[in-house]
């Protein structure tokens, strides 16, 4: 299959992927908004129960799909299958059987599994195979018969190309940058009325992993309100948006006028924000305030490149990361004492890296470390700030502008100011998990997933 007819399948037969959620069959059938207005048009069948609109959605599964399944063969463990256009999978049995589609084991209204682990037979085979225009009918050896649909089997075949499609689905892939780097502007009030320009920033965000909103209100909760209209706001102690300003009895190294180095922000959270909103509401006049901003994957890469140890010593130790503190502000914690530990550099099982926390202020002075490690372990970390620096691009933000970054991968940091300054930075955050969520969302809304 051409990667074209592929993603033309991917989309056309989302239905049959029992991918969507319940919204998404309310939707379908309903013809019903949600509060993001994804759907805005009127539907025949608008007062339908989720339970009826579910049963319709069944049967449009029924429906012929572009190609059946015109072969199958037993292949060890595996049933190897050819689909009508000439492709072909290999599914293994105890996959398919833990899959079955059938309202028995799987419920098209909570859209997941009932099937229980505790009953499957890893040793299950099949006793007979049926292929068909819809797709596949398979008897088990435990006694039960399955039906798969074409277009669920393609999507799932375990091929390269649709292990591919669905990783981009996860994820995009990120594009690294250096200092050479300018971000992509968006405007605020376009942002919030158009789905299309949202899906760009989105897009943008989960790629390069930094984007610039101009035309920003001059409110403080003008981040905040954007990111609402994504989905919601990572709280954490210092409450929904935070006022970066000289503060009297201040409860954070940022909260001054000091100069801040390189860093991610609150990396003394087991699970960091993911994205920071950092709106300008007053900028310092002359010299002093300037934003520092780097690629934290590029600069990982690098020092892969340059210097193997080192990264492998950044990768595989822990670092305690704390912050502890009183409000400065009602809707802030009266009292916090976080604690956290990980990797400076975090890779997954592939080794591909997926998380940066570097922050100077909140590095604990505590180190889970042996004494004769330590030397080492700080040419390493110092290595990679340097490589940090190096590949960094330094700007001034304007009254009315809003910085958005990858807060996991990317860095940032500021110059010093006067210390009677009116300079008036706020800062927000939303999760990853959200805002992936909602490109998803918007890619099944305009057809254009990749």
């Amino acid at each position: 299959m051409s990667a074209i007819r592929l993603i033309r399948v991917l989309f056309y037969g989302a239905a049959t992927q029992r991918g969507a959620t319940k919204t998404q069959v309310r939707r379908v059938w309903s013809g019903c908004s949600s509060r993001s207005s994804l759907c805005g048009q009127e539907g025949a069948q608008r007062g339908l129960s989720l339970t009826a609109a579910a049963s319709q959605f069944e049967l449009s599964l029924t429906k012929p799909p572009v190609s059946g399944v015109v072969s199958s063969k037993l292949w060890n463990d595996m049933l190897e299958v050819k689909f009508g256009d000439g492709t072909e999978g290999r599914l293994p049995f105890v996959w398919l059987r833990d899959n079955c589609q059938c309202s028995q084991c799987f419920s098209v209204e909570g859209l997941g599994r009932k099937f229980l682990i505790d009953d499957l037979d890893v040793e299950v085979q099949p006793t007979k195979v049926e292929e068909s225009m819809q797709g596949l009918t398979v008897k088990w050896s435990d006694g039960h018969q399955s039906e798969y649909s074409t277009n669920w089997l393609q999507n799932r075949a375990f091929t390269p190309s649709s292990r591919a499609l669905h990783r981009e689905k996860y994820a995009l892939r990120k594009e690294q940058w250096g200092a050479e780097h300018r971000m992509k502007d968006f405007d605020y009030n376009t942002l919030m009325s158009n789905e299309r320009v949202l899906l760009d920033w989105l897009l943008t965000m989960e790629r390069k992993g930094s984007a610039m909103v101009r035309n920003v209100p001059q409110k403080d909760v003008a981040g905040q309100e954007l990111i609402e209209h994504i989905a919601f706001v990572k709280q954490c102690h210092y409450g929904p948006h935070s006022p970066v300003i000289n503060r009297p009895n201040s409860n954070n190294v940022a909260f001054t006028n000091a100069k801040l180095g390189l860093h991610n922000d609150l990396p003394a959270y087991e699970h960091m924000p993911g994205i920071i909103f950092i709106q300008c509401l007053a900028q310092h006049p002359g010299a002093g305030g300037e934003s520092i901003v780097t690629d934290g994957l590029f600069a990982a890469e690098e020092l892969r490149r340059k210097r193997p140890e080192d990264f492998k010593i950044l990768s595989s130790t822990d670092m305690y990361f704390w912050d502890k503190g009183h409000a400065n502000y009602s809707w802030e914690m009266p009292e916090f004492y976080k604690i956290a530990k990980f990797p400076v550099i975090k890779v997954n099982g592939n080794n591909e890296v997926v998380q940066i926390a570097v922050s100077n202020t909140t590095r604990d002075s505590h180190m889970d470390l042996p004494p004769q490690e330590v030397k080492k372990y700080y040419a390493a970390y110092k290595r990679f700030y340097i490589i940090l620096s190096a590949n960094a691009m330094t700007f001034k933000m304007e009254q009315g502008d809003m910085m958005t970054l990858d807060n996991v991968r990317c860095l940032h940091g500021r110059e010093s100011y006067d210390a009677d300054s009116q300079r008036h930075i706020e800062t927000s955050y939303l999760d990853w998990d959200e805002a992936r969520c909602r490109r998803r969302r918007l890619q099944e809304k305009f057809g254009c997933f990749i």
